[in-house]
């Protein structure tokens, strides 16, 4: 028999109908405080505390090291001698022998020797032009007290006046003069400069030792 087209198509069977598939829902809500989470707290504390103990350490272990191959603070002090001038002076350099500062404190006279000069006999040199720049320090030595003080010359206070203690180092020398009064008296003197670096305590000694002549005797000679 012909087929009639106005049958209904075959139904497909309910066991072999699709089912529609599942829509991914909504997951599981996140937690947006990262700062409870364990993990974070060890990143964003933990962490750059490390960093900052390795740094100490590096710096605690290269500081011994430069102090180590460096040596331990000193100072060196230079003069070439009393000058031919009247009154005489004594110019002076110091300077670190390291790049850690020196606190110099003080300077220390110690008299050798004291004679009157003889009625007749040897006269001061004739007064010459000793004059010192404006910023270099002079200090007054008066041999005849006791005990002896070195004091700034300029005693008003000047921006750039230095008195003790004042700072000296390696890249930062001090030039001073002293400007020594003998009382009318044929003098020896010797110097100690005194200083202190990070709790040590040392001086220098400027008595003449390397450079004198033996038949002259110890220490710098000022006559006046």
């Amino acid at each position: 028999m012909p087929e009639d087209p106005n049958a209904s198509a075959p139904q497909p069977d309910s066991d072999e109908r699709q089912e529609p598939e599942p829509q991914p829902g909504p997951g599981p809500v996140q937690s947006w405080a990262p700062l409870r989470d364990r993990t974070h707290w060890a990143t964003l504390v933990v962490l750059p505390l490390l960093g900052a103990i390795s740094f100490w350490a590096v710096q605690g272990l290269w500081g011994w090291i430069w102090g180590e191959i460096s040596g331990p603070p000193g100072l060196t002090a230079y003069t070439a001698g009393p000058t031919p001038c009247t009154p005489a002076t004594l110019p002076l350099v110091l300077q670190a022998k390291t790049d850690e500062a020196i606190v110099v404190t003080g300077i220390r006279v110690n008299v050798l020797s004291a004679e009157a000069l003889p009625k007749g006999g040897e006269q001061p040199p004739p007064p010459k032009n000793c004059a010192v720049t404006a910023h270099e320090p002079m200090f007054d030595v008066n041999l005849t007290q006791t005990p002896i003080s070195v004091v700034p010359t300029t005693r008003r206070a000047e921006p750039d006046r230095t008195d003790f203690p004042f700072t000296v180092s390696a890249d930062h020398p001090k030039q001073l003069t002293l400007r020594i009064n003998p009382g009318r008296r044929d003098v020896r003197f010797s110097l100690k400069v005194e200083w202190v670096a990070d709790g040590e305590y040392g001086s220098a000694i400027l008595d003449n030792g390397s450079d004198r002549d033996p038949r002259k005797g110890p220490g710098y000679r000022v006559t006046g």
